[in-house]
């Protein structure tokens, strides 16, 4: 199972890896690989949601929060836009499942029932904990099964990687759980695809009410227990996000890019943006989209 290599991809001088290097044309966007870093893994970012579990070896990982030791079943989770790196590694390998955030919000929005996983998922805290050494196992082989399955085997897919969003509550606190909470997980997806689609406008925690003809302080409620964030926390990190992303993938100005997803006034989007990555906009880009980037899946 281990030792399989992804296949190399022209890195277009970018550090940040795009959605098309690494899902299958016509697939539904989930897919893994196995990774060896061998001298480490330099600071990059993804446009995608990242689940890597630690199948071999040692090392650390960090990320703009600092720097983890990981071992074989530590689990870390990446956000798009996020930067991390792999330093101090002895014989490190990750398995790597990669996702394209909306699917929590469409196929894998079952975790939304589940609060703690739920929290998890969406809050992008990075370093989730150590799985146990049988449930490690058993993740490796379903990964391994997601990185050789045929492309248009779509159930299978989002099978496999339900499966393996189930087993990360063996890392949460597995709290009862509540009887309306189907309930509650309903409007919280609601509310934050209504927001996911347009990033630009002046949302408000009344505006959320009225859409799901309910009180602001249900709102609120919802998203604390479903997400661990306020309603405006979480799309600020969505939007962050999106910001991130065109940085990297397009020549877009900042001013630009902020009006797309309501920073309207620069100085606001670098502040924002900062407390988000440790950055700003300007020294984000030059360090993601503008070096040339070895051609390995990370």
């Amino acid at each position: 199972m281990l030792g399989k290599k992804w296949p190399t991809v022209p890195r277009l001088g970018m550090h940040s890896i795009q959605r098309a290097e690494v899902f299958r044309a016509g697939s539904i966007p989930i897919a893994a690989n196995d990774v060896y870093g061998e001298d480490g893994i330099p600071k990059h970012t993804h446009e995608y949601l990242e689940i890597a579990i630690v199948s071999r070896g040692r090392g650390s990982h960090v990320t703009h929060d600092g720097r983890v030791p990981i071992e074989v079943g530590s689990v870390v989770l990446i956000r798009p836009g996020t930067w991390h790196s792999y330093q101090d590694a002895d014989h490190l390998w990750t398995f790597n499942l990669y996702l394209a955030p909306e699917l929590l919000h469409h196929e894998l929005a079952w975790i939304h029932e589940y609060p703690e996983l739920s929290r998890m998922l969406l809050r992008g805290l990075p370093n989730l904990g150590r799985l146990s050494e049988a449930r490690t196992a058993q993740v490796l082989g379903w990964l391994e099964q997601i990185r050789t399955i045929s492309a248009g085997r779509r159930p299978s897919l989002v099978g496999l990687c339900s499966c393996i969003l189930d087993t990360m509550q063996e890392l949460t606190s597995r709290a009862p759980r509540d009887p309306g909470t189907v309930t509650i997980a309903k409007s919280v997806v609601t509310m934050m695809q209504l927001m996911r689609e347009d990033l630009s406008a002046k949302w408000t925690v009344d505006d959320l009410a009225r859409a799901i003809n309910s009180s602001g302080s249900y709102v609120y409620r919802a998203f604390r227990s479903n997400v661990g964030l306020s309603p405006m926390a979480w799309l600020q990190q969505e939007r962050g996000e999106m910001f991130s992303t065109l940085l990297t993938n397009t020549n877009r100005s900042v001013s630009e890019i902020g009006s797309l997803v309501s920073w309207d006034d620069p100085n606001y989007a670098s502040r924002r943006f900062r407390a988000l990555y440790g950055m700003t906009p300007s020294e984000y880009r030059k360090r993601f989209a503008g070096e040339d980037f070895d051609s390995i899946a990370y």
